[in-house]
């Protein structure tokens, strides 16, 4: 019986790294057939990290890492699932751990891009993140890609994927309901961009 559940959380770890092998996989070609410019975030070097559990809390907002300054960590350094998809930033660094803040935090923005035509928005993170101010004129459709366009991050890593497009009450804008390439609580390894 025993065998039983290990096999089954066995299989369980292998799908959860298969599909975050391939969101980045998926992530790494968007960002090649964007622009070349894009491409700097793919050499970027980085510290692989172990995530703290929180169960049987389900906190999203922020994760500890188990690297710290002791490893090289810094306030401000990118995190990501993968080399590719944007997890949030370095908030606080202790000796061996650090905290994350991630995009799903409801004080988080970031300046974005969509699509081909590289559509402005404003990314605004919490429980459900979407994307807002992007004109009402642009063309954009589901299954775009969402990608940082901040200074403050390597440019083109993957925010996520256009799911939904709302027109706003105001009628001046759209606002993009996003799907993102990973959950929170699944995570058991993320990396930090040096």
């Amino acid at each position: 019986m025993t065998n039983f559940f290990i096999q089954k959380e066995n299989s369980f770890d292998e799908n959860l790294r298969l599909k975050q092998e391939n969101e980045n996989l998926l992530a790494q070609m968007q960002m090649l057939q964007s622009s070349s410019s894009k491409s700097q975030a793919l050499s970027a070097n980085y510290l692989t990290a172990k995530v703290f559990s929180t169960y049987p809390f389900n906190i999203k907002n922020q994760i500890t890492v188990n690297i710290g300054t002791k490893q090289g960590v810094k306030k401000m350094m990118t995190a990501t699932v993968g080399e590719n998809i944007l997890l949030g930033q370095v908030t606080e660094v202790f000796e061996n751990y650090s905290i994350v803040q991630t995009i799903f935090d409801s004080s988080w923005q970031l300046p974005i891009r969509i699509g081909q035509s590289e559509v402005d928005g404003l990314f605004q993170g919490g429980n459900e993140p979407k994307v807002t101010l992007v004109s009402k004129d642009t063309l954009i459709q589901a299954g775009d890609v969402v990608y940082s366009s901040s200074r403050e991050f390597p440019y083109g890593l993957k925010v996520g994927e256009v799911s939904e497009i709302k027109e706003t009450s105001a009628g001046v804008f759209k606002e993009v309901v996003l799907k993102i390439p990973f959950n929170v609580s699944e995570l058991r390894e993320v990396n930090i961009l040096k």
